[in-house]
Order: structure tokens, then sequence, then C-alpha cells
């Protein structure tokens, strides 16, 4: 009979479709030199790595692979009818040569191989039996070939852990993951060899057919459940790291999408980039042109650009895109903290076995996070970003608004960006590119003049018809208003040519023009057409224009209140809410009061009206706020101790008086911090610091909190207060404290005031939660005597949040706050560490501590007696405080290789001492609160 007669063409697709995914996983390198290898070779292999073992007194029980090899020689023999002519059959044994080589460098992972390999031989041994003449039934040579894909699988998924980059550090936790599939594979094995028996002696051809769909529509069964188990996993797992990280990342999104939509209105605009020859060299999946410096002056467009080429990155999906945006409207988002924490959140996020890896070696343990940690798990990702050894993964990084950081922070964060882009490289199979926007500050200008660079100044050309192109998008939606004043479409393309030439590239300049143009009113032609000619071609000269327009008939003490407005505007530490800023505006800077008889009304926010300059600088701005802030701690501290009477704090509190509490708790301590660190150093001479005195040593009196302080502060300007010991205590005493509080035990629920009345004053935290406590109380209420119904529910929108803040220092949700305590408590979750049950099928949700876990697996899964054995032996001594466990000496595979395994005995009843009994106990005890005690 001819052979395609006797061959199943499913069979054969099933095999050769598993060989090519295993082809595609193997390097070029390796799958040269295993190309031809035959199960000798692969023998031969295993016994030169025993002897690489013995000679590191590293010896494994190497003799549980003799089943395997045993196996795969009868199974090859049963297979050899649907390989011939093909290179398929050498691959089902050529793999482990190269597996095991590799994997002898770290027993613990050669050890786990070797089980998976031993548990493997036990469905082959089947094959000894097989009848040959049974090879050319159809049925049977599917199952075959079920069996070469399964044996298959399991050579890719152990090359890939033992070929991935830094797989040493993966490995357990990659492990711990595949296990459920692998037990799945087995259990596959396992009922393929059962239907091979079932065919040989089925009677009926159909009825054989019927129980191998039977075993693929189980088998897929166990393959979605095993799939939807670990994805739920993986997410409770992502879930605990963005707790444990502290980190919203939906700010960035928001940010990244406000960004992208304004580009996306006008289509077009930022094609050029995407054509520029070095931007096309950056984006290339190549190692040319690793770091890019986008250059620009402010208006120019940088984040519109670099938005745009990230999008066109991630809709191509041939690499990984982290982006970061820097911006001063979002004050976290420039801290070398964040974006640190942004990084890593996108880095894991790509990859289940980085999360599984930051799962268990950081939250597990419950490690603490610092930027030294991030910093070396970045370190150790960026090159374990590829899970296929065969396949360079590439990362583009785009970080935009370089300097919209701290100065002093700008050095580090490119030395990050550098050493990602290298330890890329070291991996062999990553590449790292970064792309950053600047407007190249001088901290960091000759380090940045060494890289790559597109500057905007030399692609006027470009960002000419770029601009052109977006004035005609604007122009065009307001091409009837034009047409009422008899301006032709020839009109509006001179106006666009002209717009597009005096903008010289300046975006930002184009857009406040057509927003002019836009928003005034205009009745004769001319004025339309001459109004590029009459505003300011500079961009300084513009907003002067606007500010004049504000301040236009404000006298003296309007205009300072006017600057004070644009000062917490420009330099606060945070966004402010309106009602905030109102109390902010309500403490003036020239009297000696600190405490407020009344709130600055809510119209200044909508006034316009001037002719005058407003300067605003940096150091003199935060000198006032933090006037301000000490002001409204220094009330706070009157306020809202026991004794002061209830409905006057009341009344107060409602008015608003105090609506600067949260912002002043927070950043009191930086603005003092600050201004010691800046050029011109704390003045001792001004209010802010006769005030932040009287605050610290105010604060050094009162008796200390609860529990021990953190001794670690991590802020090196510490050092600028040596001089004023008053201040530098207080300081370092707040930010111990707020260190203690990050690494409290996160499974604790928050402490709660007493619900009767507030607390004794301990410090700047309890002096806040006696402000919450006060608003919380008040927000329960429906009506309060001295106070109308309006002025209550408006006092309810705007104090809400700042009543249920995150208890976590450094979460953005300790300043953003919540509208209820549910929602309070439920963000609360995130912050604590989850721990899933490993037990195949469990579908417990996560547990809060590996206590309760242990405790629902001794329940639930009687995990943990049974395999307690404590022999005690006859001779007991009393001195002895831990019993041996007996060991074995088990048989050797090769001669002269001991194998020393340590076995389970069966408990021996003894007439114990007393003694014994005592320690029997405190064992068991100790396993139940730590897991199995070491009786070594």
């Amino acid at each position: 009979m001819p052979l395609s007669a006797r061959v199943s063409l499913a069979a054969q697709r099933t095999i050769r479709e598993a060989f090519l995914d295993l082809e595609r996983t193997i390097s070029e390198k390796d799958r040269a030199g295993l190309a031809g290898t035959t199960l000798d070779n692969v023998i031969k292999a295993a016994h030169d790595v025993e002897d690489q073992l013995a000679a590191r007194q590293l010896l494994r029980n190497m003799r549980r692979l003799s089943p395997l090899f045993t196996g795969l020689q009868y199974y090859s023999k049963s297979i050899e009818v649907l390989c011939n002519g093909t290179p398929y059959l050498p691959w089902v044994w050529a793999p482990i040569k190269v597996i095991l080589k590799v994997a002898s460098d770290f027993v613990d992972a050669f050890e786990k191989i070797i089980a998976a390999y031993a548990r493997i031989a036990e469905p082959l041994a089947r094959f000894k039996l097989f009848d040959q003449a049974y090879s050319n039934n159809h049925e049977i040579q599917q199952t075959l070939a079920n069996f070469y894909s399964d044996i298959i699988k399991f050579h890719k998924q152990a090359y890939k852990f033992v070929r991935r980059s830094s797989w040493k550090i993966f490995f357990m936790t990659s492990w711990g993951r595949f296990q459920r599939r692998f037990d799945g594979l087995i259990e596959g094995l396992k009922e393929h060899e059962d239907l091979v028996d079932r065919t040989v002696n089925a009677v009926h051809i159909s009825e054989s057919k019927k129980m191998r769909e039977e075993l693929v529509t189980s088998r897929r069964e166990i393959l979605e459940r095993a799939a939807k188990d670990e994805e739920e996993r993986t997410s409770n797992q992502y879930v605990a790291i963005v707790g444990w990280l502290k980190m919203d990342d939906s700010e960035q999104a928001k940010l990244f999408e406000s960004v992208t939509t304004e580009s996306q209105k006008y289509a077009g605009t930022c094609d050029w980039i995407l054509q520029q020859e070095r931007t096309v060299a950056w984006m290339r999946c190549s190692q040319e042109s690793a770091f890019l410096v986008l250059q620009g002056n402010p208006g120019t467009g940088k984040s519109v650009l670099a938005t745009n080429i990230a999008t066109f990155l991630r809709s191509a999906q041939k690499s990984l895109v982290i982006s970061h945006i820097c911006t001063y409207s979002q004050a976290s988002s420039t801290e070398y903290d964040q974006i640190l924490r942004s990084i890593l959140l996108q880095l894991v996020r790509s990859d289940v076995d980085l999360i599984a890896y930051v799962y268990e070696m950081f939250i597990l343990k419950k490690k603490s996070v610092t930027s030294q940690a991030i910093e070396r798990l970045i370190l150790e990702t960026i090159g374990a970003v590829s899970d296929n050894p065969a396949e360079t993964k590439y990362v583009h990084i785009i970080l935009d608004g370089l300097d919209e950081c701290n100065e002093e922070k700008q050095p580090r964060v490119i030395n990050l960006l550098e050493r990602m882009v290298s330890a890329a490289t070291e991996s062999t199979s990553a590449v790292c590119k970064v792309l950053m926007t600047t407007c190249m500050p001088s901290s960091v200008a000759k380090k940045l003049k060494q890289k790559h660079m597109v500057s905007l100044s030399r692609e006027k050309g470009a960002l000419g018809r770029a601009i052109e192109l977006y004035a005609s998008h604007r122009l065009g939606q307001l091409r009837h208003r034009w047409h009422q004043m008899g301006i032709t479409d020839t009109d509006i393309k001179t106006l666009e040519s002209r717009l597009a030439e005096k903008a010289d590239g300046m975006f930002l300049w184009a857009r406040l023009v057509l927003e002019y143009l836009a928003t005034n009113m205009f009745v004769q032609k001319n004025e339309v057409l001459g109004a590029i000619d009459t505003l300011p071609r500079e961009l300084s000269a513009f907003y002067s224009q606007i500010l004049t327009q504000l301040v236009s008939h404000f006298d003296k003490r309007s205009v300072a209140r006017l600057r004070s407005i644009l000062g917490w505007i420009a330099f606060a530490k945070r966004p402010l809410r309106k009602a905030e800023l109102r109390s902010a505006l309500s403490i003036s800077s020239d009297e000696d009061k600190f405490h407020i008889q009344e709130l600055a009304p809510s119209y200044l926010f909508l006034l316009q009206s001037p002719d005058s300059n407003i300067g605003l600088n940096e150091y003199g701005v935060a000198q006032e706020q933090g006037l301000v802030v000490a002001s409204c701690l220094l009330s706070g501290l009157e306020i809202f101790r026991p004794g002061y009477p209830e409905r006057d704090r009341s009344l107060r509190v409602l008015k608003g008086f105090h609506g600067l509490h949260l912002y002043a708790t927070e950043f009191w301590v930086e603005y003092v911090l600050f201004l010691a660190a800046s050029h011109h150093g704390l003045d001792v001479e001004s209010k802010f610091f006769e005030l932040s005195i009287q605050l610290a040593r105010y604060l050094n009196s009162l008796p200390p909190g609860d529990g021990p302080l953190s001794e670690q502060t991590e802020d090196s300007r510490l050092v600028h207060l040596d001089r004023q010991p008053d201040l530098q205590n207080a300081a370092s005493r707040i930010l111990a404290d707020r260190i203690t509080m990050s690494e409290q035990d996160r499974t604790q629920p928050p402490a709660q005031p007493p619900e009767r009345t507030i607390c004794e004053v301990t410090g700047l935290s309890t002096l806040l939660s006696n402000y919450q406590h006060t608003v919380q109380s008040l927000l329960q209420l429906w009506k309060y005597p001295g106070v109308s119904i309006q002025e209550l529910e408006r006092f309810k929108q705007d104090f809400r949040s700042s009543a249920f803040t995150c208890r976590f220092p450094g979460c953005p949700f300790a300043s953003i706050g919540f509208a209820n305590m549910d929602l309070q408590a439920q963000h609360d979750q995130s912050h604590t560490p989850r721990v899933s049950c490993e037990v195949t099928g469990c579908n417990y949700p996560p547990f809060s501590s590996a206590q309760a876990l242990r405790n629902h697996r001794i329940k639930h899964h009687n995990q943990g007696i049974s395999n307690i054995k404590i022999r005690v032996p006859e001779n007991f001594v009393r001195k002895t405080t831990r019993p041996p466990i007996p060991r074995n000496r088990g048989s050797t595979w090769a001669p002269g290789v001991p194998d020393t395994p340590v076995t389970k005995e069966e408990p021996v009843h003894t007439a114990a001492a007393p003694a014994v009994s005592k320690l029997a106990t405190r064992c068991w005890n100790r396993y139940l609160n730590n897991g199995l005690p070491s009786l070594h």
C-alpha cells in the first residue's frame, strides 16, 4: 500500500505545527548544534552533566532520567511512520541536551526540570509494550502526534526558562506559574496513554474516534480552565503591585489622552516627525540611534510630537512602548520617584512572568519601596522583557518634559535611562531605545549634546508647513463667518501662509493667534487680515498683553492679590482646589494674626480686567506661600485641640477658614527645606521664618505618639537646617513619621480616632486626623445653627474629599481623597499585599496574609498535617533540641554516583519524655505560624 494511504495528514499537521513552534523559539546557534542529535548523544550529554555536578559536589539523582530515555526510545519507533522524510523526530529528545547543560548551573532549576522530565517518562512507559502493527491506524497516529506535541511544548517552555536573559533570577517564579499548565500537560499525556490502549482494543473505529474527540474536548477544557485561573491570578498580583508601588497611572493616561486628542483633531499636523530621518532611525527596530533627544523651545509642540510618535509605535505593535509625561500641572509626574514607578509598572505589565517575580520577591517578602530598590528592579527586568530566546525584544521609552523636573534630579533621570540602554544591550535578548524631549536646560546640556538630536530650530520648514495645515483646519471651521465679511478662500489661504511665516516654528504662538481670531468680534475684513501684524511676535509680549487686559483698572492691592493667585497657580506643590485657594488668599502676609475671620469671596475667580506688569519670583512666592501654610497650621493647633469650644470649631470649618489644612500638613516641611536649600537660604528676618520657628517649637514640645519612629528620613536637604535645630528636629520628626506610616503593616485597618471627641495632638498627623474627624462629623448633618442650608451643601461639595484621604503618605489619593468612607476603604485594599492559593482549581479570592493562606490550606486542602512526621529516636537525649531526620542511601544510576534523597518515614511511637512532647508541640506551633521548621 502506498505511504500516503498509511499516514494521517491531520497527525502530520499536528507534528509539523509543534515542530515549527519550537523551531521559532530556539536560537539559531542552538538550532545548529542540535540538528541531527541522536538519543545516544543526549544520554552522553546527561552523563557529562552528572560528572560536572560531581566535581562541584552537587550531585542529583539523575537516575530519574533513565525511564525517560527508555520511553523515548520505544516511542520513537512508534512514531517513525509519521516522521519519515522529515527532520521532526530528533527534536523529541534533542532539546534535553541543551536544557540540562544550561540548567546545571543553577541547582534549584536543575532539580525542578529533572523532576518534570521524570513525570513525563511515566506515560511513555506504555510504548514498551506497543505493537508496531497499530502504527498505521489513523486514530492511533493522531494520539501519537498529540504525544509529540505535548512533549515539544514542554521542551519549548523549559528552553525559554533557561535561555531567557537573567533566567536564574526569574526561574522559580516563572516555574511556579507554569506548574499548573504542566500538571494539565501530564494529565493529557496520561489520558492519551489510556486512549492508545482503548483504541487498540476497540472493536469499531467509530468508537475509538468518539473517545479521541472526547479527549480533545477534555484537554481543551483543562487548558481553558488553567488559562482562566492564571489570568485571574496574574490580575490579582498586578493589582497588588500597583498598591505596593502606590502608583495611580490613570493620571498619566489622562495626560497622554489630552495631548493626543489635540493632535488627532487636526490630522496631518504631526506626520512630518514620523518621516524625519533621525526619528525614523530611532523608531526602527534595530540597535542604531539608541538615545535620541528632541530639543526645542517652549511652545514648539514637543509634547504633541512625542505622544504622536508613541501612538504610532503602539499601533505598529513591534515593540514595547513606555511613555511618561512630566508636567507642572501634575506635580507628582515631575518627581524622580514617580518616574521610576511609572517606568517599572509599564515594564512589568508587559510580561506575566515579571508580574509574578515582583509579586513573590517583593510583595510577599514585604520589602520597602525605595528609589534604589525600584532602580535595581528596572535594570533587572529591562533585559528580561523578551520571553523568547530566539527573538530580540525592542523597548521604546519616551520621556517628555525633562526640563520640568527638579534641576537636581535631571542628571539622575538621564543616568537611569542610559543604564537601562546598557543593561538591555548586555542581555543580548533586548534592545532599549530612549527618546527624550527637552528645552535643553543648562544642567544637562553638555551631556545631552553628545546624543543623537533632532533640533526643532532646524526643522522650521516642516514646522511651518504643519502650522499652515493647523491654521487651515482652524480657520476653515469659521469659514461661514469670514465669508460674511467678504473674506475669500484666497484671503484665508494668504492668512494661513502669513501666520505660519510669522510663527517661525512657534506652534503655541500660532494657537494663541487663532484663539484670538476665534474669540474676538470683528466687523471689517481688514481687522481680521491685519490681526497677525498687530499682535506681539514674542510669547512673553503676547502674555503681557493678555495680562494687561486682565489687570487694567486694578489698584495696587488688587494687583498684589492677583500676583498671589498666579503665584499659587504657578508654584503650589500640587494643584489646589478652589476652596483651598480661597482659604490661602484669606491669610494676609501684612497682618500679625493667623486666625482667619473672613473667607475670600469666590467672585475673585471670575474677574477680568489692566496696565501693570506682574513679576513672579519662585523664592519670593515660596516665602509667601510658606507663611500662609505655617499660619494655617498654627491656627489649626489652636482650633483642633480637645479644649477648644466645639461649636466655634465647627463654624470655622463650615465657613472654610481651614480649607488649606490638608495642603499645609503635606507641604510645610517641603517649603522649609526648599527655602533652606535654595541659593538664598532661609531668611531669618522673614515672617515665614518667625512663624516656622514658633510652629517647630510647638511641635517639638508635644509628647510623641505610639510606636517607634523610623530612623531614616531620606532627605539630604536637612543638612541645611544644621544652624536651626528647632526646625531640623521638627522636620526630621515629621519625615520619620511619614516613613513609619508608609512601612506600617498594611494588613491592619487604620487606627480610628475616638467617636466621641477629637484626640490629643501629638504631631501633624494627629492634627490632620482631628481636622478630618471634624469634617466627617459635619458631613453627616443636614442643618447647623448659624449656617444656611445652601452654605452647608456648598461645604459638603467643597470638602467631602478632604475628609476621606489615603492613610499612606506618597499615595496620590492622600491629597485627592474620596467622596465617602466606603471608597476610601476600597482604595486601602489596593495597598494590602494579597496572597493567592497555589492549589490547582482553587477559586478562593487572594488572602491578606501568609498566615491566612496557611489556615486556608490546612482547612480546605488538608495540607500541612499529614506531611508532618517527627521521628523520636529510642535513645533520645534530653539536651537534644532538634531530632534528626533519618536519611537513606539510595541506589546509583552510574557507578560511584551516590544518591541521598531525604525519605519520609512513618511516625515511631515511643514512650517519650515530657521534653519530647514539649519539643514536638513547639515544632508544631512554629509550623502553624511560620511553615515547616528546619529540623537539621
